[in-house]
């Protein structure tokens, strides 16, 4: 990638974040997870020269060596424990007996308690990609306003509204300009800065910058989400297992307290629940193995969530 290339993304990147810095003065909430992404959209808000505050959502997931990574690189961001109503740290262990499933790709309760509620009713900064994902693409915008006031608030002589209520950056380019419906129910405005760039556009502003980044990334990881997600690939999460064997065990502990509480809930009878093990459940959940009524099971747990 030419070198005047990258200016010109990191430029527009830059105006992006000016454009939607809060009139407040309270400043962005700047998503941080340590990922290549994040400590780059935390250099560019640097750059830009705008107020924010930076937030890492402790998942208890997470590699441990990202942990110590954003301890010792970024000592400025905050750590936020997600938390019950009666003040107790959520956790991926104490999440999965109280659903009574595992995590999958249909039913991602863990992503909506350990991570999305970071921000509710600010300005958030994240590094959402449209390389990431097709369905990203096409569905995801520079910027997502969730609230009515944020929506009011915005600039005339920097956006406008098309038909449908979306928000486009004036100054963007052709690619960059498009659109995202408005959506109200958790008062959050979200700003993708990098929405447009590519993973080769990332690595090159990391080198060209001296960002600091996880050492993972040069153990052959591409990805530094929770260990074990449901929504990466099998080969790789087999891989995290390889790598932190106890975060296997935990999940089998968290299965077999899953299995318990459903007992204690009378969840189990006349299901194919009835007899299974935390490693017949860790078998299906990593799809090894389908034993009779297993997956239909799973099936009417998930419509039964989401109807919920």
């Amino acid at each position: 990638m030419a070198k005047s290339e990258l200016s010109e993304k990191v430029q527009a990147s830059i105006a992006r974040l000016k454009a939607f810095e809060p009139k407040s003065g309270e400043g962005y909430y700047l998503a941080f997870s340590g990922g290549k992404d994040s400590v780059v959209i935390k250099a560019l808000a640097d750059m830009a020269g705008v107020k924010y505050d930076a937030h890492y959502r402790v998942t208890s997931v997470d590699p441990p060596e990202l942990v110590q990574f954003i301890k010792a690189k970024y000592p400025d961001v905050a750590r936020d424990v997600p938390r019950y109503p009666n003040g107790k740290p959520i956790t991926m262990w104490n999440l999965i007996p109280r659903k009574l499933m595992p995590p999958t790709r249909i039913v991602r309760y863990c992503c909506s308690s350990l991570k999305e509620s970071g921000g509710d009713g600010r300005k958030a900064i994240t590094g959402v990609r449209w390389a990431e994902s097709v369905n990203r693409k096409a569905n995801q915008g520079l910027v997502t306003i969730q609230s009515k006031k944020a929506a009011r608030e915005l600039s005339e002589n920097s956006f406008f509204f098309n038909k449908s209520g979306g928000v486009i950056l004036v100054n963007d380019n052709d690619d960059a300009r498009r659109v995202v419906e408005s959506c109200y129910k958790r008062h959050k405005t979200t700003v993708n800065p990098i929405i447009d760039w590519t993973d080769a556009e990332v690595w090159e502003f990391i080198k060209a910058n001296n960002v600091p980044f996880c050492g993972l990334y040069e153990c052959g990881f591409t990805r530094l989400g929770c260990i074990g997600c449901p929504m990466a690939r099998k080969a790789g999460r087999e891989v995290e297992f390889a790598k932190w064997p106890k975060y296997k065990a935990s999940y089998l502990r968290a299965f077999d307290k899953m299995l318990e509480e459903g007992k204690k809930r009378n969840h189990l009878d006349g299901s194919w629940w009835m007899g299974t093990t935390a490693k017949d459940v860790f078998n299906w959940w990593m799809e090894y193995d389908i034993l009779p009524g297993q997956t239909s099971m799973f099936e009417r747990e998930e419509e039964e969530y989401a109807e919920n």
